[in-house]
């Protein structure tokens, strides 16, 4: 199935960006396989360590978010957001937003969470995550819009594998730091494209594709104007 393929594939990429150390030395896989440099994941332990302390951080979340939320533009968080735990790659993507990670720095100033506060990430640290992030916003947007449908059929399917490689191969040219871990998971969608291909369902799923990018791209134009330019620069393309 499609997320599947997608997970297979953006595993693929995260796992071939570990050996990238003149990028980020610390950069590691979680217990749940999830791509993470190594101070944050021990941040997020340590503010998972105690429910006294979790109490604390959800307490954060809920009076930031009466004044207004985190980040510029502020935005309102989940309470559970940084301290749910999951096996998918795309709560790996949600817990690296920007906004997040002011709520951790908002946290990390009260003074009774002193004894952590020397976990607090760098700038550089920050810059890693917030190119991580861009790198699995494609294929996560993208899923979310075939999750949206009940049975999605192959006819709706393949122009997604299509659209989300094209988004990719322009996010490579951009962050070329991530360039060898987005190619490899673009190496993968197109390995399983490629057996689409030769399915008796695949010459009728091409009649349907004109309909299904037109759908595609409006569903991109109503997505906020703060989502990654990739993605709106490929809709352009598309018309």
């Amino acid at each position: 199935c499609f997320p599947h393929v997608v997970n297979i594939a953006v595993k693929t990429g995260l796992k071939e960006l570990i050996e990238l150390p003149d990028y980020q030395p610390d950069i590691v896989l979680d217990n749940n396989g999830n791509m993470i440099p190594q101070s944050a994941r021990s941040l997020v332990t340590a503010c998972r360590a105690s429910g006294q302390r979790r109490d604390a951080f959800e307490n954060t979340i809920k009076e930031g978010n009466k004044e207004g939320g985190f980040g510029d533009p502020r935005e309102v968080l989940r309470v559970v957001g940084l301290l749910k735990v999951e096996t998918r790659w795309s709560a790996t993507f949600l817990m690296m937003d920007r906004s997040t990670w002011c709520a951790v720095n908002t946290f990390l100033d009260d003074p009774k969470q002193d004894e952590i506060s020397w976990r607090r990430l760098s700038a550089v640290e920050l810059k890693v995550l917030e190119d991580i992030r861009r790198f699995l916003q494609v294929p996560h947007i993208v899923q979310e819009i075939v999750s949206a449908e009940k049975t999605p059929t192959l006819s709706m399917v393949l122009p997604m594998y299509e659209n989300l490689i094209l988004m990719l191969k322009q996010l490579a040219k951009e962050l070329d730091e991530l360039s060898i871990g987005i190619n490899a998971s673009i190496r993968k969608l197109e390995e399983y494209l490629n057996m689409s291909r030769r399915t008796k369902m695949y010459a009728l799923a091409m009649g349907k594709q004109l309909l299904i990018k037109a759908v595609f791209i409006e569903i991109l134009n109503s997505l906020p104007s703060v989502l990654n330019p990739t993605i709106k620069g490929v809709a352009r393309e598309q018309k």
